[in-house]
């Protein structure tokens, strides 16, 4: 199994998340003459998943974070690739080789080559539903990707379309589903986020598929959210049983990453921010979050800023939940500080990233019925978020707005509540760009392919002949 030039180094195993962005090491690099160790099937499963959570808690969840402001990228990297809107394909370079490398596609396939070999139909549906996982994600992040052609013997691997790779996914999601029912002992302890319960991983299968349904919804309309709430009815539907787990999205049920308490092994988040202050709270996430009486997820979210005492130059503020605006200034006032994540629970090490949870899964319905005409039915599952966290029950009919909102608080640190936004436009948000004077016209659509996919591989464009947005986000948000 061969990928192109660009991505020659081939599959490495990934088994701990190190630095800020966790490039993951470990024995086991793919097809190495050099080195007789090859990992198991189950001991690359392990690496896959691993792989999982740095590329959804490292820069594409800031990137989505910051692009959707509940969080503002204030210093450095953040501040520019972010907040400033100036990421360029030489930035993107890691990210975009980690699809295919570093446990991306070709180690999940060689995880259901495996498993398949094994006689392990369950591993292999494991592994199926992590690919879909994987390649669904970056479709709504770059659009039209090398998949069918790229892991194989192609060199120069052709760009698949955006719809035919969510068409794909969804196949590929009911073949992991089909298997999970086959035979063989499963993943087991191997498996870092279900422990190899193939009840919770069909669960959560089918709310990935309501997830990409709804990608293609403003494309495709009413069969698109039909075919999104019949997965969901199928989704994750284990709710949390406290209000703490309710605030941070930790239901038994919910698919989400796994750390230890080494640095080596902790939450990217918890190790990002513990490094580095390039991060506050984002003005938009706080303030929603200030207008909605006993939301505990504010406090959840969030450490209040310090008091600032008053000066020539600042009115000075108390204690409080404050954010830094679209151009990372803090408001209400440049002096008053904002806040940042969480502490107490956000920041631990071994905190549970959620990725797909049941919460979302209760929204897509509630989205998918509002647009089927059904707001009524929509408001139920609306409610049944709210009241998992204590809050008390909107009216019904419920509107987009109204649910949208939710799902975006429901979201925080998620690389979906970007498509979210695309797709929806709400929350209403204004663009941010270098400065005031120089706002960009609409919030970033897509980012660009990497530099070295693009020198190796003919078949990617230039970054002036990129598209703005992808197929499934054909016209850009009006600003608030």
């Amino acid at each position: 199994m061969r990928r192109h030039a660009a991505l020659m180094a081939g599959g490495a195993l990934v088994l701990g998340l190190t630095g800020c962005e966790g490039f993951l090491t470990g024995p086991g690099l793919d097809e190495n003459p050099n080195d007789p160790l090859q990992p198991t099937s189950r001991q690359l499963l392990s690496a896959v998943e691993a792989g999982h959570f740095n590329r959804n808690e490292g820069q594409l969840a800031r990137q989505a974070a910051i692009y959707v402001q509940q969080l503002s990228g204030t210093n450095n990297q953040q501040l520019s690739y972010a907040t400033q809107y100036q990421i360029t394909e030489q930035d993107v370079n890691t990210f975009f080789q980690q699809l295919y490398q570093s446990g991306g596609l070709l180690d999940h396939r060689r995880i259901q080559q495996m498993a398949k070999a094994e006689g392990d139909a369950k591993l292999e549906g494991v592994a199926k539903i992590l690919e879909a996982f994987l390649m669904g994600m970056a479709a709504s992040i770059w659009g039209d990707l090398p998949y069918r052609e790229a892991v194989s013997d192609v060199q120069k691997p052709k760009l698949d379309p955006q719809q035919q790779i969510y068409e794909d996914m969804q196949k590929l999601l009911d073949d992991g589903i089909r298997l999970l029912d086959g035979a063989g002992a499963g993943a087991g302890k191997a498996d870092y986020i279900y422990g190899g319960d193939v009840a919770r991983w069909k669960r959560a299968a089918n709310t990935l598929k309501a997830r990409y349904h709804l990608h293609t919804a403003e494309r495709l309309g009413r069969p698109a959210y039909e075919a999104a709430l019949a997965a969901a009815q199928q989704g994750i539907n284990e709710a949390p049983t406290s209000v703490t787990a309710a605030t941070h999205n930790q239901a038994a049920g919910d698919m989400r990453a796994f750390h230890g308490g080494a640095l080596a092994e902790s939450n990217l988040w918890a190790q990002f921010i513990a490094a580095r202050s390039d991060l506050a709270a984002g003005a938009v996430l706080v303030n929603l979050l200030n207008s909605r009486a006993g939301d505990p997820r504010l406090a959840g979210y969030f450490d209040p800023a310090p008091a600032v005492a008053a000066s020539a130059t600042c009115p000075g503020f108390p204690a409080g939940y404050r954010g830094a605006n679209e151009f990372a200034v803090f408001t209400p006032h440049p002096c008053a500080g904002a806040s940042n994540v969480d502490t107490e629970t956000r920041r631990q090490a071994t905190f549970r990233q959620p990725l797909v949870t049941w919460a979302e899964n209760q929204l897509i319905m509630a989205e998918a019925l509002v647009a089927l005409g059904r707001a009524a039915e929509a408001t139920t599952h609306v409610n049944n978020v709210r009241r998992a966290l204590g809050l008390a029950d909107l009216p019904s009919p419920v509107t987009l707005q109204q649910v949208m909102e939710e799902k975006y608080i429901v979201q925080f640190q998620n690389i979906d509540a970007w498509n979210d936004y695309k797709r929806t436009c709400f929350p209403r948000l204004k663009p941010g760009g270098i400065s005031a004077a120089s706002r960009a016209s609409e919030i970033p659509g897509r980012l660009p392919y990497g530099q070295a996919e693009r020198l190796n591989n003919p078949n990617i464009p230039a970054p002036s002949a990129q598209p703005a947005r992808n197929w499934n986000d054909p016209s850009p948000c009006p600003s608030a």
